[in-house]
């Protein structure tokens, strides 16, 4: 009498190591595509401007983003020329597309390409983040003549010119800080009144 179990079992071995081979084969082919994917990322350069999507509206007031002032309202008078500070839109910190650079300057030390439109008694503000990768922005302070004062990144030595429409001074930034309008209200306190005239956060 012959006992064909044997044979059932060795059908059900073959079987089975016919799904163990596919699948591994499927799972090597998988972590070959994923790492495929990871590769194309870093040739592929990500999207201009990091994502950054400001929500500031005309009328949004500025209020001090950092110190023991942070979160209240900027007061003209607290600024001579040459100073610098950093804002948010009041209400609207948590957002980091909305940090600016509040600059005061001589208002004859303006030129092209800054949007005079855009600036009132001297007061001018541009995006606080580099458009080289997206570092927060500083201001060099020049002491013996105000209006040469700078904004510099630290990051990776990127420099702009404030009284000229933030253009690229020196560094790997390749276009300038957007400008946005503000103006001084009647209780000397500044509000925004436009959105920025350009792209902003990294452009490479």
């Amino acid at each position: 009498m012959v006992d064909g179990s044997s044979g059932n079992g060795g059908a059900k071995e073959g079987i089975t190591r016919r799904r163990f081979t596919l699948g591994v084969l499927l799972a090597s082919l998988a972590g070959a595509f994923a790492s495929l994917v990871a590769m194309l990322k870093l040739l592929v350069p990500e999207k201009k401007g990091g994502g950054y999507v400001a929500t500031i509206q005309p009328g949004d007031v500025l209020v001090y983003a950092e110190g023991n002032s942070a979160g209240s309202a900027v007061e003209a008078s607290s600024m001579k020329v040459g100073d610098a500070v950093l804002v948010y839109p009041t209400g609207k910190s948590s957002n980091p597309a909305n940090l600016i650079q509040l600059i005061k300057l001589d208002e004859k030390a303006f030129k092209p390409p800054t949007d005079i439109s855009l600036t009132d008694k001297g007061f001018a503000a541009y995006s606080a983040i580099c458009t080289h990768l997206g570092c927060t922005v500083s201001w060099a302070a020049n002491k013996e003549s105000p209006d040469a004062s700078v904004t510099e990144c630290h990051c990776h030595g990127s420099i702009f010119n404030p009284a000229e429409g933030a253009k690229v001074m020196g560094g790997p930034a390749p276009i300038p800080l957007s400008q946005i309008g503000v103006k001084v209200g009647p209780d000397g306190t500044l509000a925004f009144t436009s959105d920025f005239n350009g792209p902003i956060g990294p452009q490479v």
